[in-house]
């Protein structure tokens, strides 16, 4: 009877240790994920600045590209992940066949490139 409750308690031991386990590498993605959240809104600004800055001779193009990346930058740096995946969804229901397209084309292009991929198991 005694090596059934050690067994059961060290179980419940390994359990508890897996799920702070778990829980402690769920948190460092995330912190992971909002690291490069920051760094990409943060080199989206700096490629817009980099755009006015040279845009000279080209100006109503070039502002107009730096406002589309300070808003992409600001869009990534204020959505998480799953705020993301939310806006695609909506996005693709209400632009149905733009989104059909998209989609096939690049299932295209991802087939094409494992079709043109080695292969890693040698036939016999």
């Amino acid at each position: 009877m005694t090596n059934i409750r050690t067994l059961t308690e060290k179980a419940s031991e390994l359990g508890t240790g897996a799920k702070e386990s778990m829980n402690e590498l769920g948190r460092s993605a995330g912190r992971k994920l909002d690291e490069a959240r920051e760094d990409t809104g943060d080199a989206l600004h700096s490629a817009a600045s980099s755009v006015r800055a040279t845009g000279d001779a080209i100006d109503n193009f070039t502002t107009g590209a730096a406002d589309r990346l300070d808003a992409t930058a600001s869009y990534v740096e204020d959505h998480d992940l799953k705020g993301v995946f939310a806006d695609l969804r909506k996005f693709g229901r209400r632009h149905m066949t733009g989104s059909l397209v998209a989609a096939a084309v690049i299932g295209f292009f991802v087939g094409s490139a494992f079709r043109g991929a080695p292969h890693s198991r040698k036939r016999t």
